[in-house]
């Protein structure tokens, strides 16, 4: 969880995303370049991004409250689900303005292509290393992401070079085409992670039997079901569930058992765990425990 008393690390990254995003539009029609307005799509979409980032990181350090219980970190994928498809938008414009390009190559300003390319580096450099010194899950994945773009201009600043030297104008469609496809792949990868939060399917790496294994220990707790498992925002798991104990255990030694439960899930990365204590020789009250309920036998009924 990112610290309330630190400061967002993500306005510098913001301003300089941004501000860079529209030097690098004007450059690419400038320079002729589809590779460079390809790539100034995808730092528009950066900011957009890192902007609701931003503004997320800062709202993610307030409490949950009265309204959102959970906090309010599903924003965030709102904000990822925005991003995501303007960035799909300006992908389609691209691959529209590249592919006659192709057909017929246009010669473009290298040397031009290579000042901006340079820039890139430098620009982007600087927000990803800024970005990268925050404690937060956003300012990290921020400056990784930016990491990547740098890299990206690496790229662009070796195909300008090439262009100057040889005179291959087909190659701006190309490396425009590429990254595009780059882009795209990494937002339908992005979306798909989204989708699977927003219909509450199980976090990634988490399946209902690790809960089981966690909270089970043999002594105490007999058995577990009813295990749910879902996030609110894609990072931190959440669970419930329903602990079969052993039915001679007092009621202090069921706080101590459930505390013991909580204190395993927590080692095994849940974040938060409401837990059902039932005795061992007691009876679910939830419909689906009813000895006719389908899968009832063992209580196996995992969400």
């Amino acid at each position: 969880m990112a610290d309330p008393k630190q400061k967002s690390r993500l306005a510098l990254p913001f301003f300089l995303n941004l501000f860079f995003t529209v030097f690098e539009i004007l450059g690419g029609f400038y320079t002729g370049s589809v590779a460079i307005l390809a790539d100034a799509v995808h730092d528009l979409g950066d900011s957009i991004a890192i902007g609701l980032a931003w503004l997320l990181d800062v709202k993610a350090r307030q409490k949950p409250d009265a309204a959102y219980t959970y906090g309010y970190g599903r924003y965030a994928l709102l904000g990822g689900m925005i991003a995501s498809l303007i960035l799909v938008a300006g992908a389609a414009g691209v691959i529209a303005k590249a592919v006659p390009r192709l057909l017929n190559p246009t010669p473009v300003d290298a040397t031009g292509m290579i000042v901006l390319a340079v820039i890139g580096v430098i620009v982007n450099g600087a927000a990803a290393l800024n970005a990268s010194k925050g404690t937060s899950l956003n300012e990290k994945a921020v400056g990784l992401h930016l990491f990547e773009d740098v890299f990206g201009w690496i790229a662009v600043l070796f195909g300008a070079i090439a262009m100057k030297l040889w005179n291959i104008p087909i190659l701006d469609a190309l490396l425009s085409l590429l990254f595009t496809v780059y882009i795209l792949f990494h937002v339908f990868k992005n979306l798909r992670a989204l989708l699977s939060v927003f219909l509450e399917r199980s976090p990634r790496g988490f399946h209902p039997e690790t809960i089981t294994l966690a909270a089970v220990d043999g002594k105490d707790v007999l058995s577990v079901h009813h295990v749910h498992l879902w996030t609110v925002d894609g990072t931190n798991p959440l669970a419930t569930l329903h602990a079969v104990v052993r039915s001679d255990a007092g009621a202090t030694e069921l706080e101590r058992i459930r505390l013991d439960i909580h204190e395993r899930l927590e080692a095994a990365g849940v974040r938060h765990a409401t837990i059902e204590i039932e005795l061992g020789d007691g009876l679910c009250e939830d419909p689906e425990c009813a000895p006719d309920a389908p899968d009832a036998e063992g209580h196996h009924h995992h969400h």
